[in-house]
């Protein structure tokens, strides 16, 4: 009977410890994110990134420094899972993706080409 009342105890002081440990940080991408790639014979391609927070979910322009993408593109298939950030956008008439995991101010991860699947390494930094 000594051992019940020991378990009762247990899992009421669990409960409690459990019902009062402080909530995980909202995740916050919002703000300006910038990364680069090195494309061989074009040089460094700078990617502009900036998020919104708009409910649960984020909303976002992105720019290039070589043209390849047009202007304030919106980023679409935006998901935020976890400890990991992705989306979509059209390079050239080619859809790419980036999965990203999230560390405070860097997001690591991979540019992953659509129709080939190829991917590369991919880190954007968030502007002070």
């Amino acid at each position: 009977m000594k051992t019940q009342g020991f378990f009762v105890c247990f899992a009421m002081l669990l409960g409690l410890v459990v019902l009062n440990a402080p909530a995980s940080p909202a995740i916050d991408l919002t703000g300006t994110w910038t990364g680069s790639i090195d494309t061989g014979s074009m040089g460094q391609w700078t990617l502009t990134l900036v998020l919104k927070k708009e409910g649960p979910s984020y909303t976002g322009t992105i720019n290039d420094s070589l043209s390849m993408i047009e202007k304030d593109s919106v980023i679409e298939d935006v998901k935020l899972a976890d400890n990991e950030f992705s989306f979509s956008v059209n390079v050239m008439g080619n859809g790419i993706e980036l999965k990203l995991k999230l560390g405070g101010d860097k997001m690591k991860g991979e540019m992953i080409d659509k129709t080939t699947g190829e991917g590369k390494p991919f880190e954007f930094v968030r502007k002070k």
